[in-house]
């Protein structure tokens, strides 16, 4: 028979089905074995009433148990273990993004000012003032780079496919691909200035805002006319599950103690926010081939949006003394008596890959937001590169076909710029990394015979 409760091998609970086979055995012991114990009699019903909270009482045994067991402990529990490491769980952030604001000049959006989402309504809060600039107005046959902004006819506009525009007229639409000659604007909002202003959801959790979609106004104020988010939010995440709390843990307690090269990464991929490092050490006498001064480390942090300070800090309490941290990104952090220190280091420079997928479609399996889907698919798969990882037009490709009905893909163009026509490989540097948007990805999709 095994032993139940806590033993030396553990702790083993009593089931509710044990319990009454005991209470059962009892009673005929006590008044016989012709005593009708049977779920039907009203004797039965009440020992399994009573089976049932005993049961419930060893669960409890068993949960306690199980708390001081970082395999096992689950919630708060796991948290108070864990904490006996030093290891905690990451809270739920929000998404964040920069929307653009249009309307009249010298309009003050104030902070905490509110856009939504169009579709789910998700509130998206100002972190900072803004006030409206006027932009300079449409010319014509003038060359226009990528990303200037003008305005025309009442409305501003950011040029997404470089060229000369018109002799006459120029964009006045509302559309997202206004053809002016050989250039090409997106409308950005009603008015003649703009100001573009960080804002953060007000809910946690990898809220979507997909550029495009946040354009209405919740706290509505005179002279701004109109919303709108350039490019896709980044998403936030949500509370650290238990099994990734766990896995962190483990990790952590294997750490080669501090100052190593792994126990650095480690501890800058500890500080809130930050999804990934890329190290590189110069250990010689010399400048090296990476740029790196002698005897230096070089850190390049994602994402751009991590706390700076909280790099330095972290840097300074994990780099062996005498050992330069070099960047181009540059502060201070302050030990433990007061000493400011200089600390450096960098985010990687981001390269805007422009898609151009071209491909057909069975029309009874495809989405109806199929075309989203697929570009969804894209940015998510973006994500998950590493710096310093080219983008291929292969693998892109390889994302759309992950779409239900996508039948065969004819082109997957990609390029640095819009409008791109070859599908083609683009080198990424070891300090670069690859940065997809749903603004950036234009779809020609038309229906096929399966």
């Amino acid at each position: 028979m095994p032993t139940y409760g806590l033993s030396a091998t553990g702790y083993l609970a009593k089931t509710t089905q044990i319990i009454r086979e005991e209470i059962n055995e009892d009673y005929h012991d006590t008044f016989g074995n012709s005593l009708d114990l049977t779920d039907a009699t009203p004797l039965g019903k009440e020992i399994g009433i009573i089976a049932e909270r005993l049961a419930l009482l060893w669960e409890l045994g068993e949960a306690t148990y199980s708390s001081q067991d970082p395999d096992k402990a689950e919630g708060a529990a796991q948290d108070a273990v864990c904490a006996l490491t030093g290891t905690l769980r990451d809270a739920a952030t929000s998404s964040t993004v920069t929307i653009t604001a249009t309307g009249t000049a010298t309009t003050v959006i104030t902070s905490g000012s509110q856009a939504s989402v169009t579709g789910t309504g998700e509130l998206f809060t100002t972190d900072a003032a803004g006030t409206l600039v006027a932009l300079t107005a449409w010319a014509i046959s003038t060359a226009y780079a990528l990303n200037d902004r003008r305005s025309n006819g009442g409305n501003c506009y950011i040029c997404t496919v470089a060229g000369t525009s018109a002799g006459s007229g120029g964009p006045t639409g509302e559309t997202s691909a206004e053809v002016d000659n050989t250039a090409t604007w997106r409308f950005i909002g009603n008015g003649v200035s703009a100001v573009d202003i960080a804002a953060t959801a007000v809910n946690t959790g990898p809220l979507l805002g997909v550029s495009g979609d946040i354009i209405t106004i919740e706290t509505p104020i005179s002279g701004w006319d109109s919303v709108m988010n350039l490019e896709d939010a980044t998403p936030g995440t949500n509370i650290e599950t238990d099994a990734s709390l766990r896995a962190k843990r483990e990790e952590e307690i294997a750490d080669a103690g501090t100052a190593t090269i792994d126990a650095v990464r480690a501890a800058l991929l500890k500080v809130t926010g930050v999804t990934g490092v890329t190290n590189f050490w110069n250990n010689t006498n010399a400048t090296d081939a990476d740029g790196v001064p002698p005897k230096a480390v070089e850190c390049l942090i994602e994402p751009s949006t991590v706390v700076p300070q909280d790099i330095y800090d972290a840097l300074l309490a994990n780099v062996c003394g005498g050992i330069l941290t070099y960047g181009s990104t540059s502060g201070t952090a302050t030990d433990s008596e007061g000493n400011a220190h200089a600390m450096a280091f960098s985010y990687p420079t981001e390269i805007d890959i422009y898609v151009s997928p071209t491909y057909t479609y069975d029309a009874l399996t495809y989405p109806d937001d199929g075309d989203d889907q697929v570009k969804a698919a894209i940015v998510a798969f973006g994500l998950l590169q590493a710096t310093g990882k080219d983008a291929v037009s292969g693998s892109i490709e390889a994302q759309i076909h992950s779409i239900p009905g996508v039948l065969e893909v004819s082109l997957c163009a990609i390029g640095t710029a819009g409008s791109p026509t070859l599908e083609t490989t683009i080198a990424i540097g070891t300090r670069e990394k690859a940065v997809h948007d749903t603004a950036r990805i234009v779809i020609t999709s038309t229906p096929g015979t399966p």
